[in-house]
């Protein structure tokens, strides 16, 4: 079965960190489930590359988008913020 390892940092130190398997059908919603803690209200993963942060959705699939990252994937870190995402909680509506 393929599978790759995704490193999430749960905090802004980065000593803090996961480990999450990811499978081609693993969603963003999954590696945030396994992530934050039981209980924990919203979270949501954040991807960094040159100093920009981007929201992923929790849609997205996982396995498709650290290959579209190709060699440049060692450059990307993958953060578990600890609130709603931007763009989940901009749908609703505040």
């Amino acid at each position: 079965m393929l599978q790759m390892i995704l490193t999430v940092f749960l905090s802004n130190n980065e000593q803090i960190l996961t480990e999450v398997p990811i499978t081609p059908e693993t969603t963003c919603r999954d590696v945030v489930e396994f992530c934050k803690e039981p209980g924990e209200g919203g979270c949501h993963l954040a991807e960094v590359w040159r100093g920009s942060e981007r929201p992923i959705p929790y849609d997205h699939m996982m396995y498709e988008h650290l290959q579209k990252w190709g060699p440049r994937r060692e450059e990307v870190k993958f953060f578990l913020r600890h609130e709603d995402s931007p763009t989940e909680s901009s749908e609703q509506g505040r």
